[in-house]
């Protein structure tokens, strides 16, 4: 009898080691099965375009299946109430962290998590935005955007609070003078169809979810809000070529919940990195005007920091 428990107990932790040694909470081998990616935004928005390409390539660094999930609504904000409470173990992580979790957030406090509850890893890609309307607008060029706005109230689409801080960015340029109405999406597909369909005069976007409408003739690029103009649109004027003290992008990374294990985040680190610089993603970037940001995470910590203090002065003036 003896010898029957002794060895029933053996079996028992065999088991048991085995079980441990297969969970995905051991991050000595990360990773050992799928890894979802969540964006904040919708299925064939700007964000989601890059991630899906970027995806394609990285599981190849990975060693596994990567999925992509959308999680929208609050602009970008309901994907993070989900992150903070996932598992730490690198299987659910999150693309889009940026600009409106490190540089709006902190003045507005929009949600309850801050930049502190979540493991941000590297930014991956950027983009400038651009300022369009329909073709069939009362204005074609960035000027006369400015001066009729100054007589006129007219509305502008939005699919996230970055894109507002950016409106209020110029508006403080132009002492506060512009009538422009606050109208916000659920992502750039949704805004893109609003300017096409009359219901709002402009929008401030990315190239990528508005160059189809651009070939076809139905929207005009009035001005880019970086400092350096789009390659693929060079005849397009920056807006410090219009004496606009104003150099607004996007940079947005990939990252986890709060407490990534320093194996995960090293995997994710070299994965980020190779596929960076595969000639597929830089091909795809360039194509579509997305850029490649080339820093590492203290230079990304110190360029949000950056923001915030920009954003922090236009918002207190907003918000007064």
């Amino acid at each position: 009898m003896k010898k029957i428990i002794s060895l029933s107990s053996i079996m028992l932790l065999m088991v048991l080691v085995a079980c441990s040694e297969g969970s995905s909470g051991d991050a000595s081998d990360y990773p050992r099965q799928p890894v979802t990616i969540t964006i904040p935004y919708g299925a064939g928005g700007t964000t989601d375009m890059f991630f899906r390409e970027f995806a394609d390539i990285a599981e190849e660094h990975l060693g596994q299946n990567i999925m992509i999930e959308n999680e929208t609504g609050g602009g970008g904000l309901s994907m993070y109430s989900s992150l903070v409470s996932a598992e730490p173990d690198g299987y659910t992580m999150a693309g889009g962290m940026g600009n409106t979790l490190y540089a709006i957030n902190p003045h507005l406090d929009l949600m309850e998590q801050d930049g502190d509850d979540f493991t941000h890893i590297l930014p991956v890609m950027g983009y400038q935005y651009v300022i369009v309307a329909s073709t069939d607008a009362p204005f074609q060029t960035f000027d006369e955007l400015i001066e009729y706005s100054k007589n006129n109230s007219i509305d502008f689409a939005t699919p996230s609070m970055n894109n507002t801080i950016f409106a209020e960015l110029i508006n403080q340029e132009e002492n506060f003078d512009l009538q422009w109405n606050t109208v916000n999406y659920e992502d750039d597909g949704e805004t893109l169809a609003a300017i096409l369909g009359g219901h709002v005069d402009f929008a401030i976007t990315s190239p990528v979810s508005v160059s189809g409408a651009e070939e076809a003739g139905d929207i005009n690029f009035l001005a880019v809000t970086h400092e350096e103009e789009i390659a693929n649109y060079p005849d397009v004027s920056t807006l410090q070529d219009l004496d606009y003290n104003l150099d607004l992008n996007a940079m947005i990374g990939i990252g986890g919940p709060d407490g990534l294990p320093d194996e995960v985040v090293s995997k994710w680190e070299e994965v980020i990195s190779k596929t960076l610089e595969d000639p597929r993603l830089e091909e795809f970037a360039e194509n579509n005007s997305y850029s490649i940001p080339e820093m590492d995470r203290q230079e990304a910590e110190e360029h949000y920091e950056d923001l915030r203090e920009q954003f922090g002065e236009v918002i207190d003036r907003v918000t007064e």
